[in-house]
């Protein structure tokens, strides 16, 4: 789910690019051995991340970030399941830290197959009830595009490039 490049900075600084691609979440052992690797030792003490992949949309890993930090995040991510991956995803998009993100997802709502707001008015609708019992020959006649732009006042939406859309309540 994220895997950074962690690199050698003293190496870095004279010319080299020493540096390992490791997957998080990792043990203590193997992020020792993966500093041993590329030659942290009392004579190069510090690191640093040059490059990071992750499948989470809107995540951006700073190149001094805490290792130990991102290896707890990362534990904490790898227990969500693909519907708060993108909740998280959403977060982040609208601003949030990592760990403001997961420790918000439940103050949000997913809302699926959503490309505009009509689409996310139609859902409100239809999760909401809002129709049950008035024929559908009524219905037809709803303006869900009003609907949709009077409910982007009292909210924020992320739309997701999976097609869904998160609503923040926070």
């Amino acid at each position: 789910m994220i895997k950074i490049y962690l690199t050698n900075l003293g190496k870095y600084n004279e010319g080299y690019l020493v540096g390992k691609w490791v997957e998080l979440p990792a043990t203590d052992e193997e992020l020792e051995a993966a500093k041993k690797e590329i030659g942290i030792n009392q004579f190069y003490e510090e690191w640093f991340i040059t490059d990071y992949e992750s499948d989470i949309e809107g995540l951006e890993v700073n190149e001094y970030a805490s290792i130990s930090e991102l290896n707890e995040l990362a534990e904490e991510l790898e227990q969500l399941d693909e519907f708060y991956l993108q909740i998280v995803g959403g977060l982040l998009m609208n601003g949030q830290s990592l760990r403001e993100a997961i420790d918000n997802i439940d103050n949000c709502y997913i809302y699926f197959d959503c490309s505009d707001m009509s689409d996310v008015a139609r859902a409100y609708v239809e999760e909401t009830g809002m129709f049950e019992g008035v024929p559908e020959n009524i219905t037809d006649y709803f303006d869900y595009a009003a609907l949709g732009r009077d409910l982007s006042f009292t909210a924020t939406y992320i739309f997701l490039s999976c097609g869904n859309c998160i609503e923040i309540c926070l």
